[in-house]
């Protein structure tokens, strides 16, 4: 170590130097891994003054203060982070921050417990580095990351927090903590136990789901972003279809194309079901050739620093619906297209989604699949919901009802669909038929936005795509 200073003197004898613990820091200049990038460490990401790449320190602070109006007095909320779910013995699965603990504190790693009040502001208990983790994982961030860095107002290691959370708790009068990721650091507590039992805990998402509803301009930049890469990934791998039609080599391509375009994971596993497959809604398999003449359906989207996309599209890789598929999909483009203009200030996703039904009912009886107008019937054609909020969590914001009124800043999905299985009891030609066309809405002050309409869907648009410039085509010429 005093070999490496020494080097480091000699090219900057005009700076003080100062070695604290295991690390070297200048003071004019600070450069500290805390486990997740910073403007310091990683000034490609994030610029002078965010927290997280995107958002600023300020906006995390205006999040915290909003909280607090929103809560009762007297009233404490815990928020923990996300636990480490194990894939075998020794092999973690990729983490993912808990929504509600990186919306608060911009925090991104596990093991921390987040304590926000009236009285005490934001105080963070965090876990301590250990020198065996630290080679195997790397740095973490600890006590001072969570003051000098999240700007908590107090801060502690985990070790203390049995010591000091049960007078925080024994001071409140009603606790609320992210039931979804709860721990037993602090639900084991006596004074925890006491207030659970006379009924004076509760959920915190509905306070938090509240703030999250609606989009800041920096937090719709992100989403715009992540739909774009969502876009061009999914465009990508349907010119790719038509060599390579299966449906694992799909969903391949359509995550590499996520993420070399920036994204850091997929925001859910991909659903790419070739003919029958896309009749079931969240297929996952992706085992299958996809048989010339069959449609894929490929419900994809990707997480960009913490915001995630959304999207559907449904066509024949061979570059031609047939008449049944064509019919099929007229009808669901019509309604997708019908119930994008329905979104607006004061409408809801009930409302529009009410008008789907409609649409999809009058439809199917023309076509000859629906011959009742009862909801049992309709339901095995179409047993979903027209969209859903869209945000942090790809079924965003749960805690708010969908006969919520629309508000500007609002980020919803549109995605009618029809899922017709190979044993229903109907015409033939439309047996083993799954369309669904989703795209991501954000709602304006006057109107809309359709944040993925930079992606084919009308017929002919993706039968030209297809025909045209396939990269297939371009594969064979350059082989022959």
């Amino acid at each position: 170590m005093q070999g490496v200073v020494r080097k480091l003197t000699k090219f900057t004898s005009h700076r003080q130097l100062s070695v604290l613990g295991f690390r070297s820091y200048f003071t004019d200049r600070v450069v500290v891994d805390i486990g997740q990038p910073t403007s310091a460490s990683h000034p490609q990401l994030l610029k002078d003054g965010e927290l997280t790449p995107g958002i600023s320190t300020e906006e995390y602070t205006l999040r915290r203060r909003k909280l607090l109006e929103l809560l009762p007095e007297k009233s404490l909320a815990i928020i923990a982070a996300a636990p480490i779910k194990m894939m075998t013995d020794v092999v973690p699965y990729t983490f993912r921050q808990d929504a509600d603990y990186l919306y608060i504190t911009g925090c991104q790693q596990p093991g921390g417990v987040a304590v926000l009040g009236h009285d005490c502001g934001l105080c963070m208990f965090m876990p301590e580095a250990k020198p065996y983790d630290v080679i195997w994982q790397g740095q973490i961030a600890g006590v001072d990351a969570a003051l000098d860095t999240f700007k908590a107002d107090k801060a502690y290691p985990m070790r203390k927090l049995h010591e000091i959370l049960p007078d925080m708790i024994r001071g409140s009068s009603k606790l609320f903590h992210n039931v979804q990721t709860a721990t037993r650091a602090y639900m084991d507590l006596e004074a925890f136990k006491k207030l659970a039992y006379c009924n004076n805990v509760g959920d915190l998402s509905v306070y938090t789901h509240q703030l999250r509803w609606i989009k800041s301009p920096a937090e719709l930049k992100l989403m715009k972003e992540s739909a774009s890469i969502a876009c061009q990934a999914l465009l990508s791998t349907m010119l790719h279809s038509k060599a390579y039609p299966f449906e694992g080599m799909l969903a391949a391509k359509v995550e590499y194309e996520c993420k070399v375009r920036g994204a850091q994971r997929m925001g859910f596993n991909p659903v790419v079901g070739g003919g029958p497959n896309g009749s079931v809604i969240h297929y996952s398999r992706k085992d299958q050739t996809i048989k010339h003449g069959d449609l894929v359906l490929m419900d994809i989207g990707c997480e960009l620093h913490g915001y995630v996309s959304d999207l559907t599209r449904t066509w024949p890789p061979s570059g031609s619906f047939s008449s049944a598929q064509e019919e099929l999909y007229e009808l669901i483009l019509e309604t997708n297209k019908h119930c994008v203009k329905l979104c607006k200030p004061g409408a809801s996703i009930q409302q529009i989604h009410n008008h789907s039904v409609e649409m999809l009912q009058k439809g199917f009886k023309e076509i000859g699949i629906l011959r009742d107008g009862g909801s049992s019937s309709y339901n095995k054609l179409n047993p979903t919901s027209i969209g859903h909020y869209l945000g942090m969590d790809i079924h965003d914001c749960s805690m708010v009802s969908f006969d919520c009124p629309l508000k500007p800043g609002v980020v919803i999905t549109i995605e009618p669909g029809v899922y017709i299985p190979s044993s229903f009891n109907g015409p033939e030609r439309y047996r083993g038929t799954g369309i669904r066309i989703e795209d991501e809405v954000l709602i304006t002050e006057t109107g809309y936005e359709v944040l993925t309409a930079s992606i084919p869907k009308e017929v002919k648009h993706i039968e030209t795509l297809l025909n045209n410039f396939c990269q297939g085509n371009n594969l064979r010429a350059t082989s022959s």
